[in-house]
């Protein structure tokens, strides 16, 4: 049996996954589980071959994916029916914002099966933010805030080399569309107008949202397109905040003196919203081994097996029975995170979702060399976006009307 997976811990996701299939290997000795590691785009990619694989080509049966991809798989017809495989199967369980993002849009039929979920929050290095403000949780608690705190730093920690106020969370470095969108909804939009049938992207909000993030960046508040760890990190003392939406503490943890606090994202205008993003696993269409691969999938939902695996990569469990486990195990994650689940928010589980995304990303990695070359501007920034539009304006027509 195959697993196609993301790299979600980094460097460790070899050793990670191993631990992880050891245990499922430890109770199911005769079962045979290999796992592969794509990242998010090459998976991303991979998708639209498994339907129609060569014969050189290596047949998956189990893969993960975003939440809001469930239904692109089931229009192209690569996901697995799970109601039928096991009519008992049941997400009473799940948290209630991953239940949408498992059915076929329209029914009850299950597709895709949560596996853990991560949320955006604000990190702060409590010794940095003391040397500027009395009141950090206040002076963060908005956008305009938190960017007046970034200035006070900067000039705090003006002699030391390599120094941002802001660590960049970006695996790539770049700016990210997630890390985005909470600014964006603060604006009170969303890519989609509630009724799902047009997009809010060319609106006046929606670019005002998008121009809040990159100010980080614009401000030199944030470091983009550098080597990763080479500056701007906050166990090095060279960054004092960190917007991210892995729980991040044992890396500050395992270093003496570095206590960190955890915030909601400041808000960009009325609203406060903080991204919920699902990781799902569904079985291939195609696969010789739905049986074994349901076994698996059953695995890694049980409380205990999501416990372990969301410390494992400081991530939390999809299901509430594990979650609420999961919470109250820690003090610090009831404190931290209390507030900031009560304000989750997901990306809707539509054909066209994953497209749009990619083409704000595209669209973000623009705006990033943009900047580095110093040729950014507001007016290149809404071309894109109004483009954009027109863009998920005529997807929506074909995919969703």
């Amino acid at each position: 049996m195959i697993l196609w997976a993301m790299p979600d811990a980094g460097d460790k996701s070899k050793e990670t996954y191993a631990s992880f299939i050891a245990l499922f290997k430890k109770e199911n000795p005769n079962i045979p589980v290999s796992v592969r590691v794509f990242t998010r785009n090459v998976l991303w990619r991979r998708m639209f071959t498994i339907k129609n694989p060569t014969h050189e080509e290596e047949i998956p049966d189990i893969i993960q994916i975003p939440h809001y991809r469930t239904s692109l798989l089931v229009r192209e017809g690569v996901a697995e029916n799970l109601s039928q495989l096991d009519p008992g199967l049941s997400l009473s369980s799940c948290l209630n914002p991953l239940k949408s993002h498992c059915y076929k849009p329209g029914t009850k039929d299950i597709y895709s099966y949560p596996w853990w979920f991560d949320i955006s929050a604000l990190h702060y290095r409590a010794d940095h933010l003391s040397a500027v403000t009395k009141n950090p949780e206040k002076d963060l608690s908005t956008w305009s805030g938190f960017l007046h705190i970034c200035q006070l730093l900067r000039e705090k920690f003006k002699d030391i080399p390599g120094y941002y106020p802001v660590q960049n969370g970006d695996w790539r470095g770049s700016l990210s569309m997630r890390s985005a969108l909470p600014c964006v909804w603060g604006r009170g939009v969303d890519l989609l107008t509630d009724d799902l049938k047009r997009t809010s992207v060319a609106t006046k909000a929606f670019k005002e949202g998008i121009r809040d993030y990159i100010t980080l960046a614009l401000d030199n508040f944030m470091p983009i397109l550098r080597e990763r760890g080479s500056l701007g990190t906050m166990v090095s003392g060279k960054a004092s905040l960190m917007l991210s939406r892995k729980l991040g503490l044992s890396t500050f943890d395992a270093r003496r003196g570095i206590q960190v606090r955890t915030v909601p994202v400041p808000t960009t205008g009325e609203t406060r919203a903080a991204y919920l993003s699902g990781m799902n696993l569904f079985i291939n269409v195609r696969s010789q081994h739905k049986k074994e691969a349901l076994t698996f999938l059953k695995f890694c939902a049980r409380p205990d097996i999501q416990t372990r695996y969301a410390k494992l990569l400081e991530v939390f469990p999809a299901y509430e029975d594990a979650l609420e486990l999961f919470m109250l195990s820690s003090g610090r994650r009831v404190r931290n995170y209390g507030t900031i689940l009560a304000s989750a928010r997901t990306l809707p589980n539509l054909t066209v979702t994953g497209t749009i995304m990619e083409i704000l990303k595209r669209i973000l990695a623009v705006c990033a060399t943009q900047i580095v070359e110093g040729r950014f501007t507001q007016a290149s920034l809404d071309r894109e976006l109004d483009q954009a539009a027109k863009e998920i304006t005529y997807l929506l027509s074909i995919y969703e009307g």
